[in-house]
């Protein structure tokens, strides 16, 4: 009998500590994030915190009720702040068996690729092959720990954050340093030196988490169940928010392959009212409900959730947030469709929601003021396939419209193509390729190789 009082005591302990700290949580919290870890989280011009960690932990905020308190700051100085205390919060870093000492850690919060970059001119492919090159990483980053463990003959060159990195190694001052994969692409594209380094290898893949003081284990759970309310399609908007930094344009490293692009668009011009007329037969080929993917159960592959190979998108270019048109919403289904035709294919289905649930794409159509219908829909969209990746990529992309449920869903299925397609935004081209059920772009470094294997003869 005794013993039963006492569990159930300390379960009732327990559960008022957890009320407790929530209802102390609702008051404010103090959360540390570096200076320069962009696009993650950074200081702007203005002083104010930023990224798309931030903006995450800023939606946590709203789910739980909490007044979210900001403090940029080095690494070791955000280590030290949760350490002593002065700080509940570290926005997100991986975990480690050193820092299992002092603080304990949420659930993941996204997957991070850390790679190995070295000067262009250097014949490198990986660390074994560096010799005595000294490698820049961050003071106190996990990438310090790793190397020295696993690579304890390798030197070191120890800087406060990863801007300092890229600057020195922009002037000359390092040949080599270690940052994690958006951090890096963004900060050399900056300094205009994306072509100066090369990614020479991934190290490895790793979660980010929150981390906190060690015993909190009320605020993990805290913010483990905080963060249990933020769906996957409110994810992918804040995902997709920060999606522009991505490399910078491909073309002037391969201008060799525009010069037939360029002659190949003379002459499309002189075909343009053939071309015309092909158009206009097709759309209304679709209009009229015409098959075009065979017999295949859309319900059935729609049902499997996304992947490599299939992606969902709510409409095509209206915002059911701000009830707007927005032109990033046309360029993410743009990027999309060349990330398919770089890849091994795959289908992109307009009108259904992250989770599978059927929208259609109505909304798109009053948005189209001249025929706000499907041919206004299918001309926009082949007018964007067209401008935006290449007239000579519609043989790859087959385009279908079908009613479900009384709502029209639209299937963009895209094939392999037979050469790289970049994607066209304000002047810029950028290569995207499928993995991980996301369309992800590459560096010029990473484009080079890709394309290089994939198609180029050996």
């Amino acid at each position: 009998m005794k013993v039963d009082l006492r569990s159930r005591l300390g379960l009732l302990i327990l559960l008022l500590s957890i009320l407790f700290i929530k209802s102390a949580g609702a008051a404010s919290l103090s959360i540390t994030h570096y200076l320069d870890y962009k696009p993650y989280a950074f200081v702007d011009k203005d002083g104010r915190s930023v990224g798309m960690l931030v903006d995450i932990w800023r939606l946590w905020a709203e789910k739980t009720d909490v007044k979210l308190t900001f403090i940029p700051a080095r690494l070791t100085r955000c280590l030290e702040l949760v350490k002593k205390g002065e700080a509940d919060i570290i926005i997100g870093l991986f975990q480690s068996a050193e820092r299992d000492a002092y603080l304990d850690f949420s659930r993941p919060l996204m997957a991070i690729d850390t790679n190995l970059y070295v000067e262009e001119s250097l014949n490198v492919d990986s660390i074994e092959a560096l010799g005595g090159i000294p490698v820049g990483v961050i003071k106190s980053d996990y990438a310090e720990g790793f190397l020295s463990k696993n690579y304890p003959g390798l030197t070191l060159r120890t800087f406060p954050g990863s801007k300092e990195i890229v600057d020195n190694a922009v002037k000359g001052k390092l040949a080599a340093f270690v940052l994690d994969f958006q951090n890096a692409t963004y900060l050399l594209s900056q300094r205009n030196a994306l072509t100066k380094f090369q990614s020479a290898a991934k190290l490895y893949t790793g979660d980010l988490r929150a981390g906190v003081r060690k015993g909190d284990a009320q605020l993990i759970d805290f913010i483990n169940r905080g963060f249990k309310k933020i769906s996957r399609k409110e994810e992918k908007t804040i995902y997709d928010r920060w999606g522009s930094y991505s490399p910078e344009p491909l073309i002037a490293r391969y201008r060799f392959w525009f010069i037939g692009g360029t002659a190949a668009l003379l002459i499309a011009l002189a075909i343009i009212a053939l071309y015309s007329f092909r158009l206009k037969a097709r759309v209304t080929d679709l209009s009229r409900g015409q098959k075009g993917t065979g017999p295949e159960d859309w319900r059935e592959i729609i049902s499997k959730g996304e992947s490599d190979r299939v992606e969902f998108k709510s409409t095509l270019r209206w915002n059911l947030m701000t009830g707007r048109i927005d032109k990033n919403l046309e360029y993410v289904v743009v990027k999309t469709v060349s990330a398919f035709l770089n890849s091994e294919g795959g289908s992109l289905f307009i009108g259904v929601a992250d989770d599978g649930e059927l929208l259609g794409i109505e909304t798109d159509y009053r948005s189209f003021q001249k025929k706000p219908n499907r041919d206004g829909f299918l001309l926009k969209l082949s007018s964007l396939i067209s401008r935006d990746i290449g007239k000579e990529y519609h043989k790859f992309v087959n385009v279908e419209i079908r009613v479900f449920s009384g709502k029209d869903i639209c299937r963009i299925k895209a094939a392999a193509a037979d050469k790289p397609a970049f994607a066209k935004k304000k002047g810029n081209e950028e290569f995207y390729i499928r993995t991980s059920a996301a369309s992800v772009p590459l560096s010029l470094s990473e484009a080079h190789k890709y394309i290089s294997s994939r198609w180029q003869p050996h």
